[in-house]
């Protein structure tokens, strides 16, 4: 009984709003935000074992602001959203502990289905929704292909978007047809399973399931996402993060429903800008859409100097950037070599011309997202580099997640990257990651998305990878199940070390993926041993042809010095 109404609470909350608090009033789910209000001002914060609703459809994620050493103990509390938006924000928070317990979200945040027709061109294709599953506020946005034997991302398959596609109509009562924007193919056919994202009715909802920003010491402890619309946990400008036993996960659903296929719509663990990266330990994150653990800071290009005042100008796609007077900048040469360090001296905004954009899009013909270079940056330099130059790139050394370190974590069955590192002075040691896409673990700043930074002093060593790399052959992919990799603007790999520094790869192990398994380009201080590639499982793929990538044998190495 207990099960049918629960199924019955997760039907009323696809109808309304109002209907759905209703229901679960009726079925005894305690107000989380009560709970949490009438302890406000404690050090310990207790939520009782239960099932929780939290309103965010009424009120937006409940937020947590300049807390220092409490203590908030979950105890087992499951929490349910009732708006695909963000659950619970931290901002300024110190030495804090979160733990045990999970959310998730109904309705959910994706929905799902199989595909039950096709035309014979491949033009079309329709699907029909899972009972129990979302009809209404889907979107095109994230498209993903299963394998309806094992429920695992369709191998030589693609990740699909709002632009592949020129229409998606509801045609039935829960059939869907989707008409494609050129000509292009996942390989998909009849009997394939089908995740999409599902969007809140409420407009200009905020992001991700769990946000820190600004915190310091933050421990999360045994908590387990079943759903975001974005991020499933993201940290932005936060300190040494202690992630403990956390996982992303795929939820369950009641008796006679299809099993979930996604959990996260988008990254499991995100950190951005950290002033000292996190720890994640013992994690579980899986079944995401997108990356499942990234570190990274962020690249900004120069597109004008002002010699005379020793002033650089910056375009960013973050309204405001962290850029504070006294942080260290690392300079990049526009050929993708490391150059000097450089200090803050001020900062102030400009305002960006079509001129700036119309120099950015000439240097990096690839740059993704150019709409939304809209913030222009000036910093004037304490000192001035002899070689800078426009078009060449600066991150922040002080926001870059400097000290991070991912261990014995399980990561996989992703569209993406299991593990992606755009950080220096860490550690990548001891994960299982399997069934991913694209690369086990990444070390790249992604010049066209303009990531960042470049990394120094890391060592990646026991890992083991099995079944990566299995995304329809592109060659604009970086290839590798273990790859560290930069090509610059004009896509191509630099002709000498000095991207990356001082990087130890050991005891590894990848499987099941196809050459080359291993990939490293313009590292300076290269160090590689006992790294073991299995024969390769007859999976052939052009991954990285674009940069001239050959894929005959277990290894690709260029530009590198021991």
């Amino acid at each position: 009984m207990k099960k049918n109404l629960i199924f019955s609470f997760r039907v009323a909350v696809l109808l309304m709003c109002s209907v759905s608090v209703a229901f679960i009033q009726a079925q005894e789910l305690a107000d989380l935000r009560m709970v949490l209000d009438s302890q406000k001002g404690q050090q310990i914060i207790n939520i009782p074992p239960g099932k929780y609703l939290l309103d965010n459809a009424a009120h937006g994620a409940y937020r947590f602001i300049g807390l220092n050493g409490v203590k908030i103990v979950g105890n087992g509390a499951e929490i349910f959203c009732n708006s695909q938006e963000q659950a619970l924000r931290f901002t300024e928070c110190i030495d804090v502990t979160v733990s045990n317990l999970s959310v998730d979200y109904d309705p959910l945040c994706f929905t799902q289905g199989e595909i039950v027709a096709r035309d014979t061109n491949g033009t079309w294709f329709e699907v029909e929704i899972d009972e129990g599953y979302p009809i209404e506020n889907i979107n095109s946005h994230r498209v993903n292909f299963y394998e309806k034997a094992t429920r695992e991302l369709k191998t030589n398959s693609i990740t699909t978007y709002s632009g592949n596609y020129s229409s998606m109509e509801k045609i039935g009562d829960r059939r869907f047809r989707f008409v494609k924007n050129g000509n292009w193919n996942a390989n998909e056919a009849i009997g394939d399973l089908v995740a999409l994202d599902v969007k809140a009715e409420k407009p200009f909802v905020a992001p991700h399931t769990i946000q820190l920003e600004k915190c310091t010491g933050m421990k999360l402890r045994g908590i387990t996402v079943y759903g975001s619309n974005s991020f499933s946990f993201y940290e932005r400008e936060c300190y040494a993060t202690h992630y403990d036993s956390c996982r992303v996960a795929k939820g369950h659903m009641p008796d006679g429903i299809a099993p979930r296929l996604r959990s996260g719509n988008a990254d499991g663990i995100h950190s951005s800008l950290a002033k000292k990266g996190p720890l994640v330990e013992n994690c579980e994150v899986g079944y995401n859409g997108d990356d499942g653990i990234i570190v990274c800071g962020r690249s900004f290009p120069i597109v004008r100097i002002d010699t005379t005042d020793n002033s650089i100008y910056l375009l960013s796609r973050d309204a405001n950037p962290a850029f504070y007077e006294g942080d260290t900048l690392r300079h990049v040469l526009y050929s993708g070599i490391q150059s000097d360090r450089i200090r803050i001296h001020a900062v102030q905004k400009f305002e960006v011309t079509d001129a700036d954009r119309d120099f950015l899009k000439e240097k990096y013909s690839g740059i993704l997202s150019l709409a939304g270079y809209t913030t222009g940056i000036r910093i004037s330099l304490a000192s001035f580099p002899q070689e800078l130059a426009t078009g060449d790139v600066i991150y922040n050394e002080n926001y870059a997640g400097r000290g991070f370190e991912i261990r014995h974590n399980k990561v996989g069955s992703t569209r993406s990257r299991g593990i992606l590192i755009k950080a220096s002075e860490g550690i990548v040691h001891d994960n299982d990651i399997k069934h991913c896409a694209m690369n086990g673990i990444l070390v790249a700043p992604e010049i066209q998305w303009m990531g960042g930074g470049f990394a120094e002093n890391v060592v990646i060593s026991n890992n083991t990878m099995s079944n990566c790399m299995f995304e329809r052959s592109n060659a604009g992919i970086l290839p590798g199940a273990i790859s560290v990799f930069y090509a610059n603007g004009e896509w191509e790999v630099p002709t000498q070390a000095g991207a990356f520094s001082n990087i130890q790869v050991r005891g590894n192990k990848v499987e099941k993926s196809p050459y080359p398994a291993i990939v490293f380009t313009s590292v300076q201080g290269l160090s590689e041993e006992n790294n073991q590639i299995d024969e390769n499982p007859g999976i052939v793929r052009e991954h990285g042809k674009r940069y001239n990538v050959t894929n005959d044998s277990p290894y690709w190495r260029q530009s590198n010095t021991p």
